[in-house]
């Protein structure tokens, strides 16, 4: 009986339960679909899937929103990262959120589209393509945790404006008073006017508010180390009960033998935040 005791008490030990008042770690991370000129130029997802799944681990991130995955590449992903489980809003994925296992269950997940009729698959504005977010309520202790992950369109300005404004009132009405993360490629920087459309009294941005941020590049590094880079497109927003205690771009590399390379022509962005009911 004792021993079975003793077995119970290393089983609960292992259950990682999170509360108020606990430092997590998020990160958004573009890592780029595979075309034709990247293999030619030495960037196939073949070289860059490991050195990936190396920088999430090695971070120990605990959310992860993910942009231009796709089901194929997602697959071979998660292989390499069996500490983490995937979320997806539909069979063809390409926007995923990735958690590790154990530390939250999911409440309700899904998708809405960014456009004038987000509930269907659709396309409004100057879109070229049919974007959508992928959110998850996420549950611990009794308290839970929004994230929106998104990917904006590139070609249309008028498609970025209009869904920073949708994504105002989308957060509001879905969180309401509850903590969230809204993060993604939003193919814009902070002094454009997209980013002035999303709402300061919803939502704060992380670089911003942090107690510390550390951005030596902008998030858009080309696929060249060797190239500085302004652009930062890659954004974290949290609600303002959420403190952030530091942010960063990381500027992580690996060697392929010929020369050091990005794994993606984004860096992840990442916070480390705490949730806190007082904030």
């Amino acid at each position: 009986m004792k021993r079975l005791l003793t077995l119970l008490v290393v089983l609960l030990s292992c259950i990682h339960s999170i509360s108020y008042g606990e430092d997590l770690r998020y990160a958004t991370w573009n890592i780029r679909w595979e075309d034709e000129k990247d293999i030619k130029k030495g960037d196939a997802w073949e070289k860059r899937k490991e050195p990936i799944a190396n920088v999430i681990k090695a971070h120990h991130f605990d959310i992860i929103g993910l942009q231009e995955g796709s089901p194929y590449r997602l697959k071979q992903l998660m292989q390499l990262l069996p500490e983490y489980e995937i979320i997806l809003s539909d069979t063809m994925e390409f926007n995923p959120i990735v958690v590790r296992k154990g530390m939250f269950s999911v409440a309700e997940f899904g998708r809405f589209y960014l456009s004038k009729t987000p509930e269907k698959k659709s396309k409004s504005w100057d879109s070229k393509h049919a974007r959508y977010c992928t959110w998850a309520k996420l549950k611990f202790n009794q308290e839970s945790l929004y994230i929106f992950n998104v990917h904006f369109d590139y070609h249309g300005k008028d498609a970025q404006a209009e869904s920073a404004k949708l994504m105002n009132r989308k957060i509001f009405s879905m969180a309401g008073k509850t903590p969230f993360i809204f993060a993604g490629d939003l193919n814009f920087t902070n002094i454009s006017k997209s980013y002035q459309n999303l709402d300061p009294h919803v939502m704060k941005d992380s670089r911003t508010s942090a107690d510390t941020a550390i951005a030596p590049n902008g998030s858009y590094n080309y696929f060249d180390p060797g190239r500085s880079s302004e652009w930062t497109f890659d954004h974290v927003f949290v609600s303002p009960q959420i403190k952030v205690r530091h942010y960063e771009i990381l500027n992580e590399t690996y060697n392929d033998g010929e020369r050091d390379r990005y794994p993606s022509d984004h860096s992840p962005v990442t916070i480390l935040f705490e949730l806190n009911r007082n904030n």
